[in-house]
């Protein structure tokens, strides 16, 4: 059921799943994972009132579930509370089944608390549980970049790039200009698939100028 109301969510169906979502609560009051999953859509949708509602009547009945634990995380992390973020995911990262997610959003925490030596240190962890996941693949690359680990950036989108995603072939091409190879394909490619998402990625480079440059070839990408 859970699983059926999430997809319905992500398809775009928010209210049918949310309303789904609130008759699967009434059906079984005593399941921690239904106030997760309702919790966490109203999260996304920014519902950040009624989240917060939600999430503490649920912690108060399921104090030590650590799904509820991690939708906490989120919950903090959406709020810009970033430190208590990062308490909530290391905790669930005990857990099995949560402990990849969990990995994941604890370097995002202290990406965006500024603390960008421990976000590249879980990144790495969450990349190394899952090696094929692209969103901890992206954050450990851009975390690299920033570090001007140029060639161990592109080494971990390597192998990913047999599927084309737009956002891999920007990284990966950023990577190798910046350590003075052409990764001008990989950028062409990227503006292929998604013009406007290539636009919105080049703007968020934080020396555009140097990019620039780089595309143009006339910098070895180590100054």
């Amino acid at each position: 059921m859970d699983s059926n109301i999430l997809t319905a969510f992500n398809q775009g169906k928010h209210e049918e799943a949310i309303q789904a979502a609130v008759k699967a609560i009434d059906a079984d009051p005593k399941n921690p994972k239904r106030y997760a999953v309702l919790t966490t859509m109203l999260i996304s949708l920014k519902a950040l009132d009624q989240a917060g509602e939600l999430l503490a009547k649920a912690r108060a009945l399921f104090p030590d579930d650590l799904e509820l634990q991690y939708t906490a995380g989120l919950f903090a992390y959406e709020q810009a509370d970033f430190p208590a973020a990062a308490a909530w995911f290391t905790k669930c990262r005990q857990d099995d089944t949560l402990k990849n997610d969990a990995t994941y959003m604890l370097a995002l925490s202290y990406q965006q608390a500024g603390q960008p030596k421990k976000a590249l240190a879980f990144a790495l962890t969450a990349h190394e549980l899952a090696p094929k996941q692209t969103d901890a693949a992206l954050l450990a690359a851009d975390l690299l970049l920033g570090e001007q680990a140029f060639d161990a950036a592109a080494e971990i989108l390597k192998p990913l790039l047999e599927a084309r995603q737009p956002q891999v072939l920007f990284t990966y091409g950023m990577a190798l200009s910046a350590a003075g190879k052409d990764g001008s394909a990989y950028l062409d490619a990227a503006k292929q698939f998604d013009p406007k998402g290539y636009d919105q990625k080049a703007g968020t480079v934080a020396d555009i100028n140097r990019f620039l440059r780089l595309q143009e070839g006339g910098h070895d990408g180590q100054a």
